[in-house]
């Protein structure tokens, strides 16, 4: 199958800050006296910020509003995007492989447009995507929910059929598939918590040269 688009997830996909974001999350809970559980880091995985506050104040019962945390939260990983992160093996190479062909890509991602907007001018990779879609562009409804995906597949104007999704997260790899997408898991067992059976091809990393002829390249 000759696929038209390539759509990147970015959090633990393409950069290493799924490894920040636990270090900060651990200091987060352990302070409000809470134990951060790999279920815990598998249901956050793809959702929006303010969906995984939501859930926060309706499982433990904080008082603060949605608007205090979601700053609160922001202030801390800012520097996550600016500063920490640094490009996954064979992201920066693909990427710039893959614009070189006829085949559109796209990030979407459960982050911020903000946090998005800091990763390509970083490490230079706006000129090589035709979209950068947030979950802030689909009313903050991340994955699992098909959304994200869907909306990218629109902007680039490709049908999702034609669509291959590289995910590191199962609540990815199940969105990608709700929207009726071919998925490639890259799951990091630092931080992927999770069952990938659902994908359509699991590698370890974005160097696997079977991505090569998947995408004719």
């Amino acid at each position: 199958m000759k696929f038209k688009a390539v759509l990147f997830d970015m959090d633990g996909l393409l950069i290493d800050s799924m490894y920040h974001w636990l270090e900060i999350d651990k200091k987060f809970f352990t302070e409000k006296g809470v134990e951060l559980t790999p279920e815990m880091v598998k249901y956050f995985t793809g959702r929006s910020l303010k969906e995984n506050i939501l859930w926060m104040k309706e499982k433990f019962g904080w008082e603060d509003s949605v608007e205090t945390m979601v700053y609160m939260r922001k202030d801390l990983t800012n520097a996550i995007y600016s500063d920490h992160s640094q490009i996954m093996p064979g992201a920066d190479d693909l990427i710039r492989r893959v614009a070189k062909t006829n085949i559109k890509q796209a990030i979407a991602s459960g982050a911020t447009e903000d946090w998005i907007n800091i990763i390509v001018d970083r490490f230079k990779w706006r000129e090589h995507f035709d979209g950068l879609i947030s979950v802030e562009h689909v009313e903050h409804k991340g994955k699992p929910a098909p959304d994200v995906y869907l909306h990218a597949a629109e902007k680039l104007e490709i049908n999702p059929n034609d669509c291959v999704v590289f995910e590191d997260a199962e609540n990815g790899v199940l969105s990608a598939k709700a929207a009726g997408m071919h998925c490639v898991a890259v799951p990091d067992e630092r931080w992927s918590f999770g069952d990938f059976s659902k994908a359509d091809l699991v590698i370890n990393s974005l160097e696997d040269e079977r991505i090569d002829k998947l995408l004719n390249l």
